[in-house]
């Protein structure tokens, strides 16, 4: 007997010691590491898509497994859902880290590891085909494609730490069915520096259909149509402190001011301007991009997808550094056929918001542009200046008319360490018709010629023009302008 009560006793020590082992593993197994995700999709052929799904992870947290048994895509008009196998296509580190700094992903998996994981994977979703086809027999037009994971990451002080992880993206089948959604060219930056200004864009590019795009912040979710709350006086378009003050409402923002005031977002850019001012914030924003299309027969626009880029922003100190500053003109205006041609500059010496600081040495500034208008360029004009400049040219081809603007992004990125500070800033070219006419010559009496022009069947907007009565050595004999198209002039 006494030998017995030994025996349970040492292996109760070992079932206890194995206990307390399982409860830790199972307490790592379900830490929070989530920091973002979004979704995208490529049109291959009608109703036929390649989806793009991104997670972002914290380094520091445990390893994410492949999410699709949680990546579903879904009827909403009845609720019916198809599972989705992705391929994983890579894992990358996207700290935004100076070389110096080395790697803040390795070693993987502890705390002191403050690094950002994106994992990419891909899938073909081909609707022309079972079971994909089930999904939109009955005539269902809007598809959501979903994806979750648990859990969100547990540093989050602004509320939503801890829940689980969803997002998803649309389109409308019935209106697109060869839809491509806009790309995300800019990875989602997750530091921000305390106290200094703060300019970003997703690079939201839409090459394939050029459609219109609105932005505007969305809610954190942990399932469809389940919104997580922020805690606090904080929500989805406050989700953390800015620079706001005299007393000044908390909807008031403004860009241009040094530092910027508010939290602004641009709804037809997508540009995101603030001065964060907690440097213990942790938060999430996410940022959702609707895409319209114009109604052919109504002349109405129509929402025919929605893509969501869901991230988390970390505040922090970012100790004698100025963000880059990015200068040009932003928003411009040309005729089709027209070459246009500029320089966008950059600085890195940016007032700070008070208190005052002593100014910090001038950081190495780099320039890059997302490509988001095919056939133009951008080249760097002295790759070895502290801050370097880039020339965009582009001609827009006969044809590419559209009172949609086109947009692209420009990056500046310092070499401050541990941290880069980086920018991030749109710019918008509206292309206008080329003025096309018919010249009509009457011979009249004593030497007088009537002179019409008529424009081109279906031109949409009134054009201004020149006169001129050459001889033909090519020396202008008569130069006037006239404000629009009139019937005829006689000379």
């Amino acid at each position: 007997m006494k030998q017995f009560y030994q025996f349970a006793k040492n292996n109760l020590k070992r079932l206890g010691l194995w206990l307390i082992a399982v409860m830790m593993i199972s307490m790592v197994s379900n830490a929070s590491h989530m920091m973002g995700a979004d979704i995208t999709y490529k049109c291959i052929d009608t109703l036929k898509f390649e989806i793009f799904v991104k997670y972002y992870r914290q380094c520091a947290g445990i390893s994410l497994s492949n999410p699709s048994s949680e990546t579903k895509v879904i009827c909403t008009t009845t609720g019916s859902a198809q599972g989705v196998s992705l391929s994983l296509v890579g894992i990358r580190d996207v700290t935004p880290v100076c070389a110096k700094a080395g790697n803040p992903c390795k070693p993987t998996n502890t705390k002191a590891s403050d690094g950002i994981e994106e994992h990419f994977y891909k899938a073909t979703i081909d609707f022309n085909q079972a079971p994909y086809s089930n999904l939109i027999k009955n005539g269902c037009c809007i598809i959501r494609f979903e994806t979750g994971q648990s859990a969100r990451n547990g540093d989050i002080t602004t509320g939503a730490a801890g829940y689980y992880f969803y997002t998803y993206a649309t389109v409308n089948l019935c209106k697109a069915p060869c839809n491509s959604s806009p790309a995300l060219t800019t990875e989602p930056v997750a530091y921000l520096c305390c106290n200094q200004p703060f300019f970003y864009n997703n690079g939201a590019s839409d090459t394939a259909n050029f459609d219109s795009i609105s932005y505007s912040f969305g809610h954190p979710l942990k399932g469809y149509n389940q919104i997580i709350s922020y805690s606090g006086n904080y929500s989805n378009t406050k989700p953390f402190d800015v620079y706001l003050p005299g007393g000044l409402p908390s909807t008031y923002c403004n860009c241009n001011a040094n530092p910027p005031i508010g939290l602004c977002l641009d709804p037809l850019t997508g540009d995101i301007c603030c001065t964060p001012t907690n440097c213990n914030d942790r938060t999430v924003v996410v940022l959702e991009m609707t895409e319209w299309k114009k109604n052919p027969s109504t002349g109405k626009m129509e929402v025919i997808g929605v893509t969501r880029r869901d991230m988390q922003f970390i505040i922090k100190q970012c100790p004698d550094n100025n963000p880059p500053v990015i200068k040009g003109d932003f928003k411009r205006e040309i005729c089709e056929g027209e070459q246009i041609c500029y320089t966008i500059t950059t600085e890195d010496a940016v007032k700070k918001p008070p208190p005052p600081a002593t100014p910090p040495d001038p950081d190495t500034v780099t320039i890059s542009w997302n490509r988001g208008i095919p056939g133009a360029s951008f080249t760097v004009i002295n790759p070895t200046a502290i801050n370097q400049s880039g020339r965009f040219c582009w001609t827009p081809p006969i044809g590419s008319a559209s009172t949609i603007p086109y947009t692209y992004t420009v990056t500046a990125r310092d070499n401050a360490c541990p941290l880069n500070a980086v920018t991030v800033r749109a710019f918008q070219i509206i292309v206008h018709p080329i003025a096309e006419a018919d010249r009509i010559i009457t011979k009249l009496d004593c030497g007088r010629y009537a002179i019409e022009s008529e424009p081109f069947p279906n031109f949409r907007n009134p054009a201004k023009y020149t006169w001129q009565l050459k001889d033909t050595n090519g020396v202008v004999l008569f130069d006037r302008k006239y404000g629009y198209f009139e019937s005829s002039k006689n000379f």
